[in-house]
């Protein structure tokens, strides 16, 4: 139970102008890696092309942030430590056009609220001018003249120390972690920002231990570097514009996944930020191409108009408002799903001749051969060579493996191509998981609408009633979906009927992420997305595991090279349903070593 205020205590005040300085630097300074966030950012701004961190005890004892920037000169080093001072804007109109990073105006303040604060700073001047410099330094609000050798080899730049963090705050203090989680936290804000410049160069220094190094590189060397952790993966990229102007291009690690999402990263406009909406675009295009729990390493850069977003929502700038989020939605997603169709999970690229099927084929005439009672023997199955098959057989698409050797089968279980300077394996059973898997979701797509299963108890789920209006305007997919459903009252969903598909399975959580799906729809790629739940995706993916070729059977080769075929045909022909690969790779270098074939 709360204390009662004292009398004196219960009645509004200003606060005294210290703790309301402390309580709003809360808002920007969290831990070390805000600190470096936001000093890092007015690096860029200011030009610079060498940006050295200095961290003593993670940066509770000693944050130094060290640029060759432009710099500045006595009254702008005396205006810079005052709250909303910037050199980035000038009036509201500003804000519609943003192209720097720190705009507010209120890290140094805040910076200096929570720590002992010190800038020194020489401003550059053109070369054609007869006057020289002078460098300023200005500590507990003042400024004096002062010697500093050189800004990383230039003569002008700027050096800024933050000493002492939360000292004065005990219990902000607290809750910082050990040296080594700042650390860590510090390492990751500066690995996003040198992504978002790989032109400039950056340097992460602990106790005199160097953490991170990095010279002015391309994107792509920028990526290995920071993403690869020191493997060696295929890096491929891919870019997609709009006429909207909105342009994104991926750099993707290939079969380098990680259970934690610190390789995801995104760059709008320049600048790191951590949006969920972005975010979860992302993930949608790899969720059938990695193991549940797997993320891939993979750098997102976004460009477009600054007026169709709003970086000024948050006040460190990590979460942003665009204007239209299901058209930003949409491109992210459609770029990364072309990135993965184009060029596999495992690193292994289709020929450019190949062209994927817009939907893959649900019946073929050999695909019955698949649905084999448990008591057939699978020796016996046969398939007609596909040059035998008869002429109403639509012509097969071009695919990686066509033109190339099929070289048999490896413990009854991997299907082996010889592609000249690569052997490449098929895993049989991933592969038909994969073929089992579309052909059963196609024909749960296509029989839902056709019937409805009545339920005995109607099921409700309420909604906010300030959405009445757009389920309302949605009852008609429902309906198309197979669901009979109808609003009661202000916020109440009421369903009568389901899909026969649906099945009863744990229906009232279902039916609320359905109505929750249904109230975004516009950030969702497709109606099938609505329907096609986790519980129905295992559904279908656990019939089409139990239903495939088990590793072991033994296929007869043109049964084998078939197989291979359908699996071109489908939609994400790279990986089973569940996230394994359908492929992999051997270069011929790898057997060449094995027998020493090359010193």
């Amino acid at each position: 139970m709360l204390s009662p205020l004292p009398k004196n205590q219960n009645s509004i005040q200003i606060l005294d102008h210290l703790v309301a300085e402390r309580i709003a630097a809360g808002e920007v300074i969290e831990r070390p890696s805000s600190i470096v966030k936001e000093l890092v950012e007015n690096s860029i701004d200011a030009g610079a092309s060498e940006i050295a961190v200095t961290l003593e005890d993670g940066g509770k004892r000693l944050i130094e942030v060290l640029d060759n920037g432009h710099g500045m000169d006595e009254e702008a080093i005396k205006l810079c430590s005052l709250r909303h001072a910037t050199s980035k804007i000038r009036s509201v109109e500003d804000l519609e056009t943003l192209s720097s990073l720190g705009f507010r105006g209120e890290a140094l303040p805040s910076i200096a609220a929570v720590s002992q604060l010190s800038i020194l700073s020489r401003g550059r001047y053109a070369k054609d001018s007869e006057h020289t410099s002078d460098a300023w330094e200005w500590s507990d609000g003042k400024t004096l003249k002062a010697t500093f050798g050189h800004f990383l080899g230039a003569h002008h730049g700027t050096r800024i120390l933050a000493q002492g963090l939360f000292s004065q705050i005990p219990a902000r203090l607290k809750f910082l972690k050990s040296s080594g989680t700042e650390v860590s936290h510090v390492r990751e804000w500066m690995e996003r920002l040198a992504l978002t410049h790989p032109e400039i160069g950056f340097k992460l220094t602990h106790e005199n231990k160097v953490i991170l190094n990095f010279r002015a590189s391309t994107m792509e060397e920028r990526v290995r570097q920071i993403l690869g952790d020191g493997n060696d993966y295929p890096l491929v990229s891919h870019t997609r514009e709009e006429i909207s102007g909105i342009r994104v291009t991926a750099y993707w690690l290939q079969g380098l996944s990680s259970p934690q999402t610190r390789k995801l990263i995104q760059i709008i406009n320049q600048r790191a930020v951590r949006d969920r909406l972005v975010q979860q675009a992302m993930l949608s295009a790899f969720r059938q191409a990695l193991l549940p729990g797997q993320f891939p390493a993979l750098a997102l850069v976004l460009d477009l108009p600054p007026h169709l977003v709003d970086v000024n929502v948050h006040p460190t700038k990590t979460e942003l408002r665009f204007l239209n989020s299901s058209q930003v939605f949409r491109a992210v997603q459609v770029t990364l799903e072309e990135l993965v169709s184009k060029n596999g999970v495992t690193g292994f690229a289709p020929s450019t001749t190949y062209q994927a099927s817009e939907t893959p084929r649900t019946e073929s005439l050999w695909s019955s051969h698949f649905s084999f009672p448990p008591s057939s023997p699978v020796g016996s199955w046969k398939e007609p060579p596909i040059s035998q098959k008869t002429d109403q057989t639509p012509e097969e698409p071009l695919h990686p493996f066509q033109g190339h050797r099929f070289s048999g089968i490896l413990f009854q279980t991997y299907l082996l191509y010889d592609l000249g300077n690569e052997l490449a394996l098929v895993d049989q059973h991933a592969a038909h998981e994969r073929i089992r898997y579309e052909m059963l979701k196609a024909r749960a797509l296509k029989a839902q609408g056709r019937s409805c299963q009545q339920l005995l108890m109607p099921e409700s789920v309420q909604f906010p009633s300030e959405r009445r209006r757009d389920l309302e305007s949605r009852l008609s997919l429902l309906i198309q979906l197979g669901f009979e459903a109808e609003v009661f009252g202000e916020n109440q969903l009421l369903f009568r009927g389901i899909p026969p598909e649906w099945g009863n399975a744990n229906l009232k959580t279902r039916l609320m992420t359905l109505v929750e799906k249904l109230m975004h729809l516009e950030d969702l790629p497709d109606a099938s997305s609505v329907t096609i739940d986790e519980r129905m995706f295992e559904k279908l993916a656990s019939e089409a595991c139990h239903s495939a070729v088990r590793a072991g059977d033994r296929l007869d080769p043109s049964v084998a090279q078939a197989l291979v075929n359908q699996l071109f045909e489908c939609e994400h022909p790279w990986n089973c349903p569940h996230g394994r690969p359908t492929i992999a790779r051997v270069p011929r270098a790898r057997f060449e070593e094995w027998f020493q074939r090359k010193v």
